[in-house]
């Protein structure tokens, strides 16, 4: 599945860094069908481009993927409707493409008043509020980074330089060239805030 497909499929149309990502090759391994990449795993875990393909906390869904993660979140909203009479605003968007280790799945948030969608972590085992984890999708992928470093990732392997590469201009220069102690001093001295995403009904 491509990522056009799975745009007409969601309807929704992706961040901007999302396709830039996406247009270098670096998400090619998410096209690819779980018995596809089961098949081919060892390139996969070798290909120090591959997006993501490090010690974050982020672990992307495959393209084909991303609709059972999607219906999986339904039904984490219908639980909270019928447990705590919470249900999401009206015009929001919530779009997954990620999950943690722990079954956190990210996504991304689309509201009417931004042009580019936030970046979320939706608690799969609590009714918190999710956690906003990227005002944009770039500082999505910042966050990882340095979540990489706090986990002992080496900085100065390929596969974590390849992925500081995918930043922007805004945040390129606050990786390239930091020690893993000052990404994880970075990380330490950010704010994470709840996404404002629920009503009562």
């Amino acid at each position: 599945m491509t990522l056009g497909e799975l745009e007409r499929q969601q309807e929704i149309r992706f961040p901007q860094a999302f396709h830039r990502i996406y247009n270098s090759g670096a998400m090619k391994w998410l096209e690819l069908s779980r018995a596809e990449l089961k098949a081919r795993i060892k390139e996969y875990v070798s290909d120090t481009t591959a997006f993501l393909m490090l010690d974050c906390d982020c672990e992307m869904y495959l393209f084909e993927e991303v609709q059972s993660a999607a219906e999986e979140l339904a039904q984490l909203s219908q639980w909270q409707e019928e447990d705590k009479k919470l249900r999401i605003k009206d015009g929001l968007r919530i779009v997954p493409f990620g999950h943690s280790g722990g079954g956190d799945i990210y996504c991304l948030l689309y509201t009417p008043e931004n042009a580019e969608p936030m970046v979320i972590r939706y608690f799969h085992d609590s009714y918190e509020a999710p956690q906003i984890m990227g005002r944009d999708f770039d500082e999505f992928v910042y966050i990882q980074l340095l979540l990489a470093a706090e986990n002992e990732q080496d900085v100065e392997e390929e596969n974590f330089r390849n992925n500081a590469a995918y930043l922007s201009e805004k945040y390129r220069p606050m990786v390239e060239g930091k020690s893993a102690d000052e990404l994880t001093d970075a990380l330490y001295a950010m704010v994470f805030s709840p996404a404002d995403i629920f009503v009562s009904l």
